[in-house]
């Protein structure tokens, strides 16, 4: 007999709970604070801490009649109600389920609160009764849960069990591929906010089609690829194709401004971080100078202690870092950016959409005196309109990057805005009175016989 695939205990009273209850659903209920809470009381104390955890639900059932439970399976509680015994939607069961759990409890001197999530798996007098089905179903309907956080209850659909099994496959493909992919860099390029001149480039990994449809953009690839433990390969891999790139650029005798390249959330409390960056650069043969890396508000929420360790090994090195999308979500406090040791900051596309509304211009003006008063350097990400660039001027940002300037550009096409950029800097300090004026060497010409902007000009 295969033991592995016996019923649990818990399976065998499910059974027979389930046998009598002619529709309804099961609830399965979990902890969300368990982990962090027993990690501070000491592991002792995990049992009396899920006790107070069902001694709350308990008191939810007691006054609800057509449920059984809770019943213990491992760090959580599975509960049965019986649709046709109970006269409130089971919705608002699970809604007093997850309140019971916000509820203060105390263990060992200490109060506090656990919270919980919820997955729940419907059953009819026609439908499927066996627990290890209905069982599968309310787990995956409870990673969902998981995933959206704490005080969330998902309700199973056949699209759940489906975009579970695609993940799956997507990791499978992830696992199978992500060592022979190769990645297609573009270029979104950066400039001076006043002059105009080329100050840098955003790093955009573009991979193959060996991972072409494993997840749906850069984001659900990196979270994908932290799910299967993958996340250090694909991030050596956008690091070693950018510093590559920057190797060949500089062997062509191209002077090559910083490059900026976002990193995954999920990567930036790993200690191994460090080495990482380092390895890549130290394989071209690249100073820590050549890059800047960049975090978004997500990174942010971890340990604070080892983000800010991890940020001052960086930088340590040369490497500058920069904050991403900025004004995205709820504004971060003065203080917790004064914490970090941040060199720049990019403001976020929709935050200078909304720059025609006088709190949306507010809004940005108050970011903005924000970074400047930490004497962090402001990028302007997403600029789209002459009136964006205006106001952004007017309040000092530094650089600029956008559709107004360039969409993203192949590597190719990187070369020859380098190029272009060489070229009429050497024009410039040919002409001794400047650009248009004087003897020497004619300064680039653009379309009506002005000046072409170097960016512009060659990025078409």
């Amino acid at each position: 007999m295969d033991r592995s695939a016996a019923p649990s205990p818990v399976d065998f009273r499910l059974l027979h709970v389930l046998a009598d209850t002619p529709c309804g659903a099961l609830l399965l209920v979990t902890p969300a604070r368990l982990e962090e809470t027993v990690a501070v009381l000491g592991a002792t104390l995990r049992e009396a801490v899920l006790q107070a955890a069902d001694a709350r639900l308990a008191q939810v059932v007691e006054r609800t009649p057509g449920v059984a439970g809770p019943h213990r399976r491992g760090d959580g509680f599975a509960l049965v109600v019986d649709s046709s015994r109970t006269h409130d939607p089971i919705d608002a069961l699970v809604s007093q389920l997850l309140d019971a759990l916000e509820a203060p409890v105390d263990v060992a001197g200490q109060r506090f609160s656990l919270g919980g999530w919820a997955g729940r798996a419907d059953f009819a007098t026609d439908g499927p009764r066996e627990p290890a089905t209905l069982l599968r179903q309310a787990d995956l309907a409870g990673l969902s849960a998981r995933r959206l956080g704490r005080g969330h209850g998902v309700r199973h659909t056949p699209e759940i069990t489906m975009a579970a099994v695609r993940r799956l496959r997507a990791e499978d493909t992830l696992h199978r591929t992500i060592d022979q992919a190769a990645i297609d860099l573009r270029f979104e390029i950066q400039a001076d906010m006043c002059t105009g001149a080329l100050t840098g480039a955003v790093v955009l990994p573009r991979w193959t089609p060996a991972l072409i449809g494993v997840s749906d953009g850069a984001s659900g690839l990196s979270a994908l690829a932290a799910q299967a433990g993958l996340l250090h390969r694909l991030a050596e891999k956008m690091l070693l194709a950018t510093c590559r790139q920057v190797r060949q650029w500089r062997d062509q005798g191209l002077d090559v401004p910083g490059m900026s390249l976002e990193l995954p959330s999920g990567l930036w409390e790993d200690r191994a971080l460090v080495s990482i960056v380092l390895d890549a650069l130290v394989d071209q043969g690249l100073p820590g100078g050549t890059l800047t890396l960049l975090l978004d508000a997500p990174a942010l929420s971890g340990d604070g202690e080892r983000l800010r360790t991890t940020l001052r090994a960086l930088r340590a090195t040369g490497l500058r870092i920069g904050l991403a999308r900025f004004g995205q979500t709820e504004p971060l406090s003065l203080g917790l950016l004064g914490l970090l040791p941040l060199d720049e900051l990019t403001l976020d596309a929709p935050l200078l959409d909304r720059l025609g509304q006088r709190d949306g211009a507010r809004m940005a003006a108050a970011l903005v005196a924000m970074a400047r008063a930490l004497g962090l350097r402001i990028v302007a990400g997403g600029v789209r309109s002459d009136a964006q660039l205006d106001f952004l001027r007017r309040h000092h940002c530094d650089e600029f990057q956008g559709p107004l300037l360039s969409r993203p550009i192949s590597a190719t096409t990187m070369t020859q805005v380098l190029m272009h950029a060489r070229v009429q800097h050497r024009v410039v300090m040919d002409t001794p009175t400047g650009p248009g004026t004087g003897s020497g060497s004619p300064p680039l010409s653009g379309p009506g016989g002005g000046p072409a902007h170097p960016l512009t000009a060659a990025a078409g």
